[in-house]
């Protein structure tokens, strides 16, 4: 937003009593009657806008303190918005895309998986860089790192003692602390070049490449070394031993002393060339891994015998009129045993499916719900709305896909349409006569007739796959807009409290984007899986940092270009924050390999205090209480 300087002053004097192209944080030093005019006019105020002008409303609006209490309330709203995105939109989204690409477990872990763990962050990265604030970049990337490694990982050993998985946990560990210290090479550098950035991204390959390779040679030596042992065996005795093998295998559970056979355990925690870098989409979405590469979910049966299923269930129940379907009725249809036990289904028509797909609250479980648990539900529910009429999900744990044909023929205009909007291609003009926004209009109106016309209101059609990469497509951009959001709010929150960026990235930017992995990795752990939560806890920020600091040179080399290098500052944060991560990672290798990899919860302990006084210390010299001599 540009302020024309004829209209500030009538008189046509175009000179200013302060300097416009100074910091924005100079705000302070002018009396309240001139911050309006300088943050209308300052060059580095301006450059914070991205779609609201939060500035112009701190302080030409209502007044300083009621305006930070309502920015900070939407802070919170928009760090929510982009947790629901990643976790409920984007995370389905690529796990049918990498269902549909056949990838297995490890190559989609570490490629589309780990992009859709990490996209907070890595995001959050590019607006940061976008915006020419490398130092906010780095710090939220590596203070979401020190966070995730001592408070997360902390939190993971205080739940039990348990053995690590060796080779991935040495593998992702090794990697981090070179991509640490690569990224404090920076600040000694002085600037971050774009090739800087091309060698992350270089050393992002060589990790899938280790990742895959060894993943190879485990599963040959295993072959193999089952082949050698049935070489060994006469035909009798390897057929009875192949019986009691049958029975051996089947994994089981100790249940006041009995062992009970557990066919649904997902054995990908105890793999040990496992990834575990994907767990939020574990967690909130439902999907599970299984052995041999292959990936499962609890739905996962025929695409025909879902079919045949919701056709019978369907025909029985949409004739219902006169309120809901009797057990005898369904009884008397000679429905299966699993249709017998589906919930009694009452018709009321395509449109009201609609409206209950769209509800972002559970009505029935609302009044069950904790007064804290409402609160969260209000707070997610704007944007789990605005998302379920943009995003299409594709939910391969359900038995229709979450199939409903009219909301997906709304997503088909309303999220192509939305994109084009934020890319800033909208209003192009066709032939200097008709804006682009409206062709894309009339194109994905056409696209959602197709749709309605050939497909069925309950059963999902052949091209049904289509639609995740169209939310995978809209997810992104959601993620986009609103991390570049968050980053401008976070600027104008540094302009408010004359905060620096380092602190605002490696605290409020860090926290935020890292709560969801706090969330799904201790639920992880406490469901059994502590190896999966602690190795997600380094392979995680490992390829958030990667990626984080990669893309955005793809995304320049893409548009052509070669940006000017960045200037980078080695403050006492960031002084701060590479000795505490550093001496976080350093001492956990030490002492694991010492502890021959079994875990103490003592150790949990001292990492979630190192994360306290790293803060601490921050903190107090960001306020100025004392200052590190550099």
């Amino acid at each position: 937003m540009t302020v024309e300087p004829t209209f500030l002053f009538p008189d046509g004097n175009t000179s200013y009593p302060f300097d416009i192209t100074a910091e924005c944080n100079e705000i302070h030093g002018l009396n309240e009657s001139l911050q309006c005019l300088f943050v209308m006019t300052n060059e580095d105020c301006l450059e914070i806008i991205e779609y609201l002008d939060y500035n112009h409303y701190v302080f030409c609006g209502s007044g300083l303190k009621t305006a930070t209490a309502t920015l900070a309330i939407w802070l919170a709203v928009l760090f929510i918005s982009l947790g629901v995105t990643s976790n409920y939109f984007l995370c389905p989204a690529l796990f049918t895309i990498s269902e549909h690409l056949g990838l297995s477990q490890n190559v989609a872990g570490v490629t589309l998986l780990a992009f859709g763990n990490g996209s907070p962050d890595i995001f959050s990265s590019v607006a940061g860089l976008q915006k020419a604030s490398a130092e906010l970049a780095i710090a939220s990337l590596v203070g979401a790192g020190m966070f995730v490694t001592t408070v997360v990982a902390g939190s993971v050993f205080l739940t039990r003692n348990f053995t690590l998985m060796i080779r991935p946990f040495l593998r992702d560990l090794s990697f981090y602390i070179v991509a640490i210290g690569w990224t404090l090479a920076l600040f000694f550098a002085g600037k971050s070049y774009l090739y800087h950035g091309i060698g992350f991204v270089a050393l992002y390959l060589v990790y899938i490449i280790v990742v895959l390779g060894s993943r190879y040679i485990y599963v040959n030596r295993q072959k193999q070394r089952e082949k050698e042992n049935a070489s060994e065996k006469k035909k009798k005795e390897e057929k009875k031993k192949e019986e009691a093998n049958k029975k051996d295998n089947v994994p089981s559970i100790t249940i006041d002393g009995l062992q009970v056979p557990t066919f649904d355990v997902v054995t990908y925690d105890n793999d040990p060339e496992a990834t575990a870098v994907v767990l939020k989409a574990f967690y909130f979405g439902g999907f599970e891994w299984v052995d041999e590469g292959r990936r499962m979910s609890r739905g996962q049966i025929n695409l025909e015998e879902r079919r045949r299923s919701m056709i019978a269930i369907r025909k029985n129940s949409i004739f219902a009129t006169e309120g809901s379907v009797s057990c005898h009725s369904i009884q008397s249809n000679g429905m299966s045993s699993t249709e017998k036990l589906a919930p009694e289904i009452v018709d009321r028509g395509e449109f009201f499916d609609l409206l209950i797909q769209v509800c972002p609250i559970n009505l029935e479980k609302w009044s069950k719900l904790k007064w804290w648990k409402k609160v969260i539900v209000i707070l997610k529910s704007p944007s789990i709305l605005v998302m379920r009429l943009t995003v299409p999900v594709l939910d391969n744990s359900q038995e229709d896909f979450n199939w409903n044909r009219l909301l997906i023929c709304v997503q088909c205009v309303t999220g192509p349409l939305f994109v084009s909007l934020v890319s800033e291609y909208a209003f192009y003009m066709v032939g200097g006569v008709l804006p682009v926004f409206v062709l894309l209009a009339a194109v994905c109106i056409t696209c959602a007739v197709i749709v309605f016309c050939t497909s069925e209101r309950f059963i999902p059609p052949v091209y049904h796959y289509l639609f995740a990469y169209l939310g995978f497509a809209v997810a992104v951009t959601w993620i986009y807009a609103l991390a570049n959001e968050i980053v401008a709010l976070l600027q104008v929150f540094g302009v408010i409290f004359d905060l620096s960026d380092a602190i605002l990235g490696l605290t409020i930017l860090a926290w935020g984007n890292s709560i969801s992995d706090f969330l799904s990795n201790i639920a992880v752990a406490r469901k059994d899986f502590p190896r999966m939560a602690i190795s997600a806890c380094f392979g995680g920020p490992l390829l958030a940092l990667l990626l984080g600091l990669g893309i955005p040179c793809i995304i320049e080399i893409i548009k052509g270009r070669v940006p000017a290098a960045q200037p980078l500052k080695l403050s006492a944060e960031f002084v701060f924050l590479f000795v505490a991560i550093g001496i976080g990672l350093l001492m956990t290798a030490s002492l694991m390999i010492v502890w021959k990899f079994h875990t103490r919860r003592a150790y949990g302990v001292f990492l979630i205090a190192l994360y306290v006084a790293f803060v601490t210390l921050s903190l107090i010299e960001e306020l100025g209480v004392f200052e590190l001599p550099l």
